[in-house]
């Protein structure tokens, strides 16, 4: 076997394993507090009726699923080495009457002079991240995408647990680092959470489905999109359309970037250009890294700021870039 037919055969094996470790169907027996983030009641309804329609998982998804586990395996080590004993690992829990199943990643041995014992068990939910994750729980509750649906994750693991706060761990995929955010039981959330539940519910003993969300805004990364909802069938009511200020902040900024595109498009061709004509494969100009790099018949040419070029070479992050004059 050539070293090409090897290379192959290395990349296709790693991904049929990531991927069949994610691709097995389950019929989860409850809502899981991860789909509870969902403001569409519809697509947690699916989720535990009709699994198999789901859109297939992709490689890249399943590889990313992946990758957490083992930043949650290096975590719950690195913990321990700092003196942060994980007492408890992937603990399970059911609420039977609202219907509600989850996993926490675990819970640490903390100092508590008040406890008869001097220390407690601290819920922590572990995450990787690749860019700045939200360093507040207020930041966190705010969030309209994934951190805010981690934040009611949580929330459900606190009522369940019956705990009162908790921890996130944020890992940089870049750096390593760590930002752990502390986060409190928010009762009036937690209502709203669980009313969620109950309607999921009713719905599933009952064989009926909720209604679609209005604004369609989780619509486009649903795996039941076009297998089985298909949305664009059902108009929105125009009316909510019309107030909805969200959207119409985004189409603002839509508006306000439009300019730029043409200017951004030009200037890009124009720079890569230069540096395709340009002997040599890498070079450097201030803070950024220009490399040339095969791209099937052509030159790809990419340009990144040398803390982002150190960080991907090397695994770790430099704070500051050193001078240009020092590096010759």
């Amino acid at each position: 076997m050539n070293l090409h037919d090897l290379a192959k055969e290395i990349e296709a094996a790693q991904r049929k394993k990531r991927l069949e470790a994610r691709g097995k169907l389950w019929r989860p027996a409850a809502t899981t507090a991860t789909d509870l983030g969902y403001r569409c009641l519809r697509r947690i309804v699916y989720h535990r009726t009709v699994p198999e329609r789901a859109a297939p998982i992709s490689e890249g998804l399943a590889s990313i699923f992946e990758e957490g586990n083992l930043h949650e395996r290096d975590i719950r080590r690195e913990l321990s080495e700092l003196g942060w004993e994980v007492v408890e690992s992937d603990v399970h829990f059911r609420d039977d009457r609202l219907e509600i199943s989850g996993v926490i990643d675990g819970m640490i041995k903390a100092a508590d002079p008040t406890s008869r014992f001097g220390w407690r068990k601290v819920p922590v939910e572990i995450k990787s991240c690749g860019g700045d994750p939200p360093k507040t729980e207020e930041a966190l509750a705010g969030h309209w995408g994934l951190y805010g649906r981690y934040y009611c994750q949580m929330q459900s693991y606190l009522f369940l647990l019956e705990q009162w706060e908790g921890l996130f761990l944020f890992k940089s995929k870049q750096t390593g680092l760590w930002t752990v955010v502390p986060v409190q039981l928010n009762l009036e959330l937690m209502e709203a959470l669980a009313q969620k539940a109950e309607q999921v519910r009713d719905c599933i003993k009952a064989k009926t489905l909720p209604k679609r969300i209005p604004d369609r805004s989780e619509c486009p990364n649903c795996p039941w999109k076009d297998t089985t909802c298909h949305p664009e069938e059902s108009a929105p009511d125009p009316l909510l359309v019309a107030v909805d200020r969200e959207l119409e902040g985004q189409i603002v900024r839509r508006e306000e970037l439009n300019p730029w595109r043409k200017e951004f498009a030009k200037l890009d061709k124009q720079l890569k250009e230069r540096f395709k004509l340009t002997k040599g494969d890498r070079f450097m100009c201030g803070d950024f890294v220009i490399e040339k790099k095969p791209h099937g018949r052509g030159v790809r040419v990419d340009f990144k700021r040398v803390a982002e070029k150190a960080a991907e070479d090397e695994g770790v992050a430099l704070e500051t870039a050193s001078p240009l004059e020092d590096q010759l």
